[in-house]
């Protein structure tokens, strides 16, 4: 295994990582409250909430895994 040295800044690594975990929040989050709005408007009860849930939990868990994968040294990400 090769370890590529990252000449950047810590302050530029901690707003990588920042970056990285927001995302993966506002993954989780937004299709619930998605969910919870279209429902709202719809007249519907926690449908599209438990939907969007899901999907959230989903898209999230992905991102997670995707994160916990060693980077590739040629730069592409996946």
């Amino acid at each position: 295994m090769v370890k590529l040295r990252d000449d950047r800044s810590p302050y530029a690594l901690a707003m990588e990582w920042t970056s990285r975990i927001t995302t993966v929040a506002l993954e989780m989050v937004v299709p619930a409250l998605l969910g919870y709005w279209l429902d709202q408007w719809l007249g519907t009860r926690m449908v599209f909430l438990i939907l969007g849930a899901i999907l959230g939990f989903a898209t999230g868990f992905y991102s997670l895994l995707r994160l916990t994968r060693p980077s590739d040294p040629k730069g592409r990400d996946g």
